[in-house]
């Protein structure tokens, strides 16, 4: 009997300490992990969220970067970390695709942590030199299926966006490139001005100010409608691909396990942070769209991307290893 009330006090101590954490937070700082350099999309989007956040929470926000293996290393740091509230993740689209590319990460990107909100995502661009022979995507797609491998392809590395997005369209246009890796994207944008490689599918945050002053052509954008930025500029799926869509995008995770309503409190904030026209406006120069999502909206969101780029890359048989 004695130990039955015991049993039954500690679970109410421990039910009724979970909402006073909540109150009390945050009491330290917090740290968001983010799995690339400073300088990228990533690290932008997570230190254009910590200068608000650490005013509305009157607690410093800092960002923490642990570059590399395509995130996932950040990633790996995230997950092995006390899930009390304090550590969250801002990752990026790599965090789908990695779990079919890298088939040693030391973790589950689904069960291993909680989402709170889908951030903003943007759609691609595929550009040429403005001295190809290519004006259309028509005409790039019946030049690569005419000669099989010989259009090259510029991506950021072997399972980047741009690697991908350009091994869906082929597989539903039914053509073959060839891929020409780099470690950087400042390389890559000198070969591509340069005519050294045919064809690059950038964000449009890297790539339009290179299409307004003409020194790139865009063919394509990836999203469904056209954007803003390029209101000229037709998508994939009105040049004859239907069903083409590819977005980047950008949320934040925290470790699974993480108390319920500090997550709830910190959604809350996040959704108030992008809410705020600075924050909006920052964003939405680099060329994203705010999203914004619940928790449950940004769970599903993942899975699909999970299977969608799953499915990529067992059709496309690209291996890490490349």
């Amino acid at each position: 009997m004695r130990n039955k009330k015991w049993f039954a006090a500690a679970c109410c101590v421990l039910f009724l300490s979970t909402p006073a954490a909540a109150q009390n937070w945050p009491a330290k700082p917090v740290r968001l992990i983010v799995g690339f350099p400073p300088g990228g999309s990533t690290d932008l989007v997570a230190r254009y969220l910590a200068e608000p956040l650490s005013y509305s929470l009157g607690q410093q926000v800092v960002v923490d970067n642990r570059a590399g293996a395509n995130g996932a290393m950040g990633t790996a740091i995230a997950a092995r970390s006390t899930p009390d509230g304090y550590t969250y993740l801002v990752v990026y689209d790599s965090h789908a695709s990695n779990p079919s590319l890298q088939k040693h990460i030391p973790f589950d990107t689904v069960k291993d942590f909680a989402p709170i909100m889908l951030i903003a995502s943007s759609p691609m661009v595929v550009v040429v030199n403005p001295a190809s022979p290519y004006r259309t995507l028509g005409d790039l797609i019946a030049a690569a299926r005419s000669r099989p491998g010989e259009l090259t392809l510029g991506s950021g590395g072997v399972g980047s966006r741009g690697h991908l997005a350009m091994a869906l369209l082929a597989g539903k246009a039914d053509f073959k490139y060839t891929q020409v890796p780099y470690k950087g994207s400042a390389q890559l944008m000198i070969d591509l001005f340069a005519g050294r490689i045919t064809m690059q599918v950038g964000s449009v945050f890297l790539v339009s100010p290179y299409v307004k002053d003409q020194r790139l052509r865009a063919l394509a954008v990836t999203a469904t409608g056209r954007v803003t930025q390029m209101p000229d500029v037709p998508t994939v799926a009105e040049q004859g691909v239907p069903g083409y869509e590819v977005q980047t995008w950008w949320g934040i995770l925290a470790p699974a396990g993480a108390p319920k309503p500090i997550l709830q409190r910190m959604h809350a904030e996040l959704k108030k942070t992008l809410g705020a026209p600075e924050t909006r406006e920052r964003l939405e120069q680099l060329g994203m769209a705010i999203r914004a999502s619940t928790p449950e909206e940004f769970a599903r969101h993942i899975v699909s991307e999970t299977e969608l780029w799953g499915k990529a890359v067992r059709d496309s048989k690209i291996s890490a290893t490349e």
